[in-house]
């Protein structure tokens, strides 16, 4: 079962419009505590990975779908 820890962050349930503020702040605050990669479940919605793209291109940041759970992205802060 997962667990969520804090270097992920869970979308589901979140609507769309929501998912700008949620992922800037979460990214944001990953920043400012070093932390080298983070998560971030979407599920396999096609719509939510690009909602999380275009947060991800504001920080000059890309993500890297999990080869066994296309659900879970992985970003890398460093």
């Amino acid at each position: 079962m997962y667990k969520p820890t804090h270097d992920t962050l869970d979308l589901h349930g979140t609507r769309h419009q929501e998912v700008f503020n949620k992922v800037d702040s979460f990214i944001g605050e990953n920043l400012l505590k070093g932390t080298p990669s983070v998560f971030i479940i979407t599920g396999h919605s096609k719509e939510m990975k690009k909602q999380v793209s275009k947060v991800l291109d504001d920080y000059e940041m890309y993500s890297q779908e999990s080869i066994i759970n296309p659900g879970r992205l992985t970003i890398d802060l460093t």
